[in-house]
This record gives C-alpha cells, sequence and structure tokens, in this order.
C-alpha cells in the first residue's frame, strides 16, 4: 500500500502494475509523479511479476487459467474497496480495463495507461452493463511495441458505447512508458473526484 493512510484517504485507488514490474514500479513512476497526499493506493502484486502468460490480444485460452484468477483477485479487491479508482499499466492496464468492463457495478474512475480490453483481433465485446458517466483515461503511445494503439482506440469506442466519459491521450514516440502529460491528465481527473 502507498500513499494516505486509509483511513485519512479522500480515494482509494487499486493500482495494478504491467509485466516483468512489481507494486513499487508502479510506485515510483505513477504515485510519486501524481503527488496526490490523499489517496491510499491499494498495490496487489502478480506471481512471477506477470497477471497472465501471453500477450493480451492472444486467444483467451492461451492465457488461462491466470487471466481468470488474476480477474478474481480484481474483483475481490474492488469488493474490498467499493468505489474505488482503478489504475494500471501495460498488462496491468489491459487487466484494468477487463475487470472494469466485466463488473456489474463500474469504479469510482478508471485510469488505463498504455493498456486495452483483453482478446485476439476481431473480439465482439457484448454491451451488457451501463458506465453512467464513468471518468475514464486511456492514453499512450501511437507507436507503442506491446499495446497497438488501434487497440487502445477501440477499447475506448467501447467504453463509451456504454456511457463512459473516456479522455484519450496519444503521443507520439514508441516509448512503453507513461508521460509526464498523461500524468498530468490522471491528476486532473483524480482532482476533481
Amino acid at each position: 500500500m502507498f500513499g494516505a493512510p486509509l483511513a485519512r484517504a479522500r480515494v482509494v485507488a487499486i493500482l495494478v502494475h504491467g509485466r516483468t514490474q512489481d507494486p513499487a514500479t508502479m510506485n515510483d513512476h505513477v504515485v510519486r509523479r501524481l503527488a496526490l497526499d490523499d489517496i491510499a493506493y491499494v498495490a496487489p502484486a502478480a506471481a512471477d511479476h506477470s497477471w497472465y502468460p501471453a500477450g493480451f490480444m492472444a486467444p483467451l485460452a492461451d492465457n488461462e487459467p491466470r487471466l481468470s484468477f488474476a480477474l478474481e483477485r480484481m474483483a475481490q479487491l474492488a469488493d474490498d474497496f467499493p468505489g474505488a479508482v482503478v489504475i494500471g499499466f501495460s498488462q496491468g492496464a489491459c487487466l484494468a480495463c477487463e475487470h472494469v468492463y466485466r463488473r456489474a457495478r463500474p469504479p469510482a474512475a478508471l485510469i488505463a495507461f498504455t493498456g486495452g480490453l483483453i482478446g485476439p483481433p476481431q473480439t465482439a465485446w457484448s454491451e451488457v452493463a451501463s458506465f453512467a458517466g464513468m471518468p475514464m483515461l486511456l492514453s499512450g503511445s501511437v507507436n507503442d511495441p506491446f499495446v497497438p494503439a488501434e487497440r487502445m482506440r477501440e477499447t475506448a469506442e467501447v467504453f463509451e458505447r456504454r456511457g463512459a466519459r473516456v479522455t484519450c491521450h496519444f503521443y507520439e514516440g514508441a516509448n512503453h512508458e507513461v508521460s509526464d502529460a498523461e500524468i498530468t491528465i490522471a491528476r486532473d481527473l483524480l482532482a476533481a473526484l
């Protein structure tokens, strides 16, 4: 856990790290840069630093049973911290998007740094629940080597169709990182909650 103590926090955020990372990486690259001292960050750790084994656009069966285990863990955290914000980077952002999309109750907000919905090309996501104005930031590089910009845009469209208020920020370059501009947009979103 990082940030404010739970008892004093204005907002609780579930912080989901990327592949080969751990919660400390998210603390260094996201929490400290956001510099919001009224948010408590709950940061689960994936076994072997990976939430699921294959790429996020592989056939779903290639990522089982680890994907289901990860989604169950996210669901438990969402139940433990109702109304929390969900923040993820890379593989963690993909898991965050998939978790939020499958939940009946939307979080306070979703921030996906370089991520998208999980599934192979031409996946047709069912449109069951409503996000009823949930704020969402989806951002990343247009040339990211791991997460295609087209899937990020497709994810934004799927969430918008279900009522989310999506802000997209795509920047030039091929750096697989959270840019300063993304941090600024995320800080503004979190401060407005």
